[in-house]
């Protein structure tokens, strides 16, 4: 089953499989890749907010993306998985928190 995930991870994606957001776009934004990105991959769920950071005003912040208390919550030693999905043009996106034996948390985010 490793062995598996392992080969799979390391073929490309498909296109369907990235968010064409304007958030993702590398020239505008700075963001930690491994916690937030444009494909759509689940990702370690973290327990701080996601920094946008802005490349044209020297690293300014923009916004960041906050989980809230259920990324925080105290499940044990269950790993937690956050997915996110970005409207293509409008400041709105979701994510979802995904916990082993827990209930899944939604989050709305936009900008206002």
């Amino acid at each position: 089953n490793q062995v598996i995930q392992r080969m799979l991870a390391n073929l490309p994606m498909s296109p369907q499989s990235t968010n064409a957001s304007p958030y993702f776009d590398q020239s505008l934004f700075q963001y930690d890749e491994k916690l937030i990105s444009a494909s759509e991959r689940p990702k370690p769920c973290v327990d701080h907010p996601i920094k946008f950071l802005s490349r044209n005003h020297s690293n300014k912040l923009r916004f960041k993306i906050d989980l809230g208390h259920h990324a925080s919550a105290n499940e044990g030693r269950a790993k937690r998985i956050v997915s996110y999905v970005f409207h293509p043009v409008l400041p709105f996106g979701i994510s979802t928190i995904i916990s082993f034996m827990q209930p899944q948390h939604m989050n709305v985010h936009f900008r206002v």
